[in-house]
């Protein structure tokens, strides 16, 4: 390589060596330029991971609220069947509630006479609850078969109190003021 140097006269040597330097200087230009770049690339790469893992967030968020939604869908339709099933109709107003006052006396074996009535609005207007207050004779186990009756209505027939006015040892026959409870959905 030497002997080819010496070869070349003074001009190609410098023209040789400028080249050289200009050819280094590129060089030095191009590692430079491949270094911002790949910083460049590092931060984009950075950034890629960043915003895939947000999507990850947003699509598990995105399915926690699609599963919340069925759940309260699921909920809505079971308060509609619940409405439809287990509450009195406002449209027919009470007559449904008597009928199945007289079918509870009925299968209770038992006589009321006097019936009163007492309506309360609940939940913001949604809901009514009529009272059913009457008093009741009988004995203790026509208690029980008129409580059974009661907790078996298809509808929400609760029992909202029972009044002891007489008790003592010498009384055989029951005499309590029995409340019962309605619902009405409107």
């Amino acid at each position: 390589m030497k002997e080819l140097i010496r070869l070349l006269n003074e001009k190609e040597r410098r023209t040789i060596v400028v080249l050289a330097a200009a050819s280094g200087f590129a060089l030095l230009a191009l590692i430079f330029i491949a270094g911002t770049e790949v910083r460049s690339f590092r931060r984009a790469d950075a950034s890629v991971r960043a915003r895939a893992a947000e999507l990850v967030k947003a699509e598990a968020a995105r399915d926690a609220a699609a599963v919340e939604a069925g759940r309260w869908e699921e909920a809505g339709r079971d308060l509609e069947k619940l409405r439809a099933e287990r509450f009195y109709d406002e449209s027919r107003e009470i007559r449904d509630l008597r009928l199945d006052l007289e079918r509870v006396f009925d299968e209770a074996g038992i006589r009321v006479t006097q019936i009163t009535y007492r309506y309360t609005d609940l939940a913001k207007g949604k809901l009514r609850k009529v009272v059913a207050g009457f008093t009741f004779g009988g004995t203790y186990a026509g208690l029980k078969r008129f409580l059974s009756v009661v907790e078996r209505s298809p509808k929400f027939l609760t029992l909202e109190r029972i009044d002891f006015p007489a008790t003592g040892a010498e009384v055989s026959i029951l005499q309590l003021k029995i409340e019962l409870a309605a619902y009405y959905a409107m």
